[in-house]
Order: C-alpha cells, then sequence, then structure tokens
C-alpha cells in the first residue's frame, strides 16, 4: 500500500510489559493494561489505522496513520500504567497486507517488522548489559540513520530522567497533563498547594523532559 505523499505512511508501535510474569497482582494489572489501550484506542481513534491489540496477555500492538500523536500518546500509555514497566519498538514504513482496523495482529509490513526489531534489540541489550539505555527505540529506512540515531538518543535521555521519578512525581505530572498543563488546575485536583506542584514538575526535571519530546515529535513530523 504506497503513499505518494510520504516515504513513512504508517507507524508501528509494538510493545511489552517488563518482567510481567513478576507482577504483583497480576490480575489488576492485566485490566489496568487493558484499560489503558482502550482509553488509547478511544482518544486517538482518528489517528488510527487499526487499534492497539493484545497478545498474548502481556504484549501489545497498534498501527498509527498519523504521525503527530506519537510521542504524547507513547508517554500517556506509560504514565496511566506506571509503576508497571513497559518496552515499545516503534516502526516507520509501509504495510503491505490488508490493513484489519479492529485487529493489528493481523496487519504486516516494513513498519511492523522494523518496530518488532526494536522490541528484540531492547531485550537483547537488557540479556547482555543487565539494563537497556532506554525502553522505546525506533527505527526507519536506513537512509535516515541519523534521524534515527538522534531521536533513540533522546529517548535514552529521557529514559534516565523518567527512571529518577517518584511515584508522587509520576502522578503529579500525569494530573498535570490531564489538567491542560495548569498548576492551579493540578493542585485543585489533587487537594494540594501550587508550590508543591511547581516543586515537584521542577525536581523531576519535567520541562526539560517535555520540550525533548516536543522536539522528537517534530523531527518525526518532518520525515
Amino acid at each position: 500500500m504506497v503513499n505518494d505523499e510520504t516515504r513513512y505512511p504508517y507507524i508501528a508501535i509494538i510493545g511489552d510489559i517488563k518482567d510481567s510474569r513478576k507482577l504483583k497482582q497480576r490480575e489488576t494489572s492485566q485490566i489496568r493494561f487493558t484499560e489503558a489501550l482502550d482509553q488509547l484506542n478511544q482518544t486517538y481513534q482518528k489517528d488510527l489505522a487499526a487499534k492497539f491489540t493484545i497478545s498474548m496477555g502481556d504484549s501489545f500492538q497498534g498501527l498509527l496513520k498519523n504521525k503527530n500523536p506519537l510521542i504524547n500518546m507513547l508517554f500517556e500509555l506509560e504514565l496511566n500504567l506506571a509503576p508497571i514497566e513497559l518496552r515499545m519498538g516503534v516502526g516507520l514504513g509501509d504495510v503491505e497486507t490488508e490493513i484489519d482496523p479492529d485487529n493489528s495482529l493481523l496487519n504486516d509490513g516494513t513498519c511492523y517488522h522494523r518496530a518488532r526489531a526494536m522490541i528484540e534489540l531492547t531485550e537483547q541489550n537488557e540479556k547482555q548489559y543487565g539494563q537497556s539505555r532506554s525502553n522505546i527505540l525506533l527505527a526507519m529506512d536506513g537512509e535516515d540513520a541519523y534521524y534515527e540515531e538522534l531521536i533513540n538518543t533522546v529517548f535514552a535521555l529521557e529514559t534516565a530522567l523518567k527512571t529518577k521519578w517518584t511515584k508522587r512525581q509520576k502522578e503529579i505530572i500525569r494530573t498535570y497533563l490531564a489538567n491542560e498543563k495548569n498548576q492551579y488546575k493540578t493542585a485543585k485536583a489533587l487537594d494540594i498547594g501550587q508550590s508543591s506542584v511547581n516543586k515537584a514538575l521542577k525536581s523531576a526535571d519535567f520541562y526539560t523532559f517535555n520540550h525533548s519530546l516536543s522536539t522528537i515529535q517534530d523531527v518525526i513530523n518532518q520525515l
């Protein structure tokens, strides 16, 4: 399925729950996992070529036809599932099969192959080094290797920041984003002072982190 407007008409996202077998209250975690993906399917319905679909209980994949919400979508999913940790592979490319919009597992193409390769690379790094530099990796055509390396380097830096966030900081960040990035609305929603919200965001280096998200999205939008 060729789209003349872009070399990357689709973006495949493949992910899984890290150390899912070690999770406490696995049934509760599975419910949260399902609800988080259902929420993405509803919120980003117009941007999806195929809904996020769960496979084997702790894995998932979906297909985007619009690049614009990619980075926000990934971060939103992470926040909604915290402290559950995710690995995610992102692949830009085409789809060679007829697209099934209701079951991403039935679709295939270069974007899926690239996303799957990134998940495998993350797992290999964890086995070899005990941990991965980043929980998100992106792949595209070899001609864009420079942009791929740039984006994955920023993902690695973001991972270094995210792993230092406390449970409370994640809660404040999640509420802050849900309230239009308004500190006063966030404070009211959490029944705390605005200064506490401001302090948490600053100590988490959230503004630097958020700027890096916007930068990655801008680069992807131009590809």
